[in-house]
């Protein structure tokens, strides 16, 4: 249900595997589909990011190798992007793009303190701010976990928390956002990994995707008793019809 004049922000946040992305299209398709709705999703902000760097290289930074999987994989020191046979750099599609970004920093300094997520985030709150008031609804799509660690020195800010604070200080109150947090435990989502055709490697998708990074049981009560609208959708399950009428319904919830 869209009433006339109200505004329609919906985050959905969720784990590696969780099923956000199945949860977001569920959304965009109720709320009248693509054309409808504008859909921002932070995984094709990081693709945009890592792509750019490679093309901002110079020809002796850019390492081109072919991978066993016959992948072209084009890397610098800082992050790497994988084409498939038919993609270019030029054209490929950001939400399916295979691509790693090596290191906390941008450019191999630190800008500002902030990392690639960091970046991406600050990034989403300035789409948020374009987008808010053209009539069309926003639907979010955002990823989070526990901080980790890489390489010795500068965890990932990886939390909901990290990511509230990256949205305030791009001058968007999370409260304007109605979010719906997809629960889902490891062993599950482990699972899907390892069924997926691009499925992560075990090693990467441990250190990325550990149970954590969730808001404390107080945290989320005192975000709430403030203002800010809060649904948690349980999918440890595979019936996918069930979990997208599970998110259309707390969808309904919070609008109608």
């Amino acid at each position: 249900m869209i009433n006339p004049g109200e505004e329609i922000i919906v985050g959905v946040m969720g784990q590696w595997g969780s099923g956000k992305s199945t949860a977001s299209a569920a959304l965009v398709e109720h709320l009248g589909g693509p054309d409808q709705v504008v859909f921002i999703t932070d995984r094709e902000l990081l693709a945009r990011q890592a792509v750019d760097y490679i093309k901002g290289l110079d020809e002796t930074k850019a390492r081109r190798i072919i991978t066993p999987g016959g992948t072209i994989k084009l890397e610098g020191d800082l992050a790497a992007v994988f084409l498939r046979e038919g993609e270019a750099l030029d054209t490929v599609d950001l939400n399916t793009l295979l691509f790693d970004l090596h290191d906390e920093v941008y450019d191999g300094v630190p800008v500002g303190g902030y990392s690639w997520l960091d970046l991406a985030r600050l990034e989403l709150g300035s789409l948020i701010l374009e987008h808010s008031g053209g009539g069309k609804p926003i639907v979010i799509e955002a990823g989070f976990g526990t901080n980790t660690d890489p390489k010795g020195e500068n965890p990932y800010s990886h939390t909901i928390s990290d990511l509230f604070a990256r949205l305030v200080e791009a001058g968007v109150s999370p409260k304007r956002v109605k979010w719906i947090i997809i629960e889902a435990s490891y062993e599950t989502r482990a699972g899907r990994n390892r069924r997926r055709l691009d499925t992560v490697p075990a090693v990467e998708f441990d250190r990325f995707a550990a149970d954590g990074g969730d808001l404390e049981p107080d945290q989320e009560r005192e975000l709430v008793e403030n203002g800010m609208v809060i649904r948690r959708v349980p999918n440890n399950h595979e019936d996918i019809n069930r979990f997208r009428a599970d998110i259309i319904q707390a969808y309904e919830v919070m609008f109608g």
